[in-house]
């Protein structure tokens, strides 16, 4: 986004939500199947978490202010709808799930 798109860009609005998810969805496009499975895993574990706050960093880009997100679930799932066509799944907190909140990433691998 070029600076006078920063400056106008608010994240609830759902014009602007759809640029970012638009710009989102093609990087995502570009990962490789394992790392877009482990993407929607990460989010489908946040949801489920019930702790969005303290995971948000993992799936969000940091230009995102997490303070300004009105319905924070709610851009979630819609991210999660845009780069799947789909809604998320409920995801069970199983062991297979490790935190490591030091790079700021959830690692869903078994």
């Amino acid at each position: 986004m070029s600076d006078d798109e920063l400056d106008d860009f608010y994240i609830n609005d759902a014009g602007c939500r759809a640029k970012l998810f638009d710009a989102m969805k093609a990087d995502f496009n570009r990962f490789g199947p394992e790392s877009r499975k482990r993407v929607l895993d990460a989010i489908e574990f946040i949801l489920s978490s019930g702790n969005i706050e303290k995971y948000w960093r993992a799936v969000v880009p940091k230009e995102v202010p997490l303070d300004q997100v009105e319905d924070k679930p709610g851009c979630l799932r819609s991210l999660y709808e845009s780069l799947t066509g789909r809604m998320p799944s409920p995801r069970g907190l199983e062991s297979d799930v490790e935190v490591v909140y030091e790079r700021h990433t959830i690692d869903t691998r078994n």
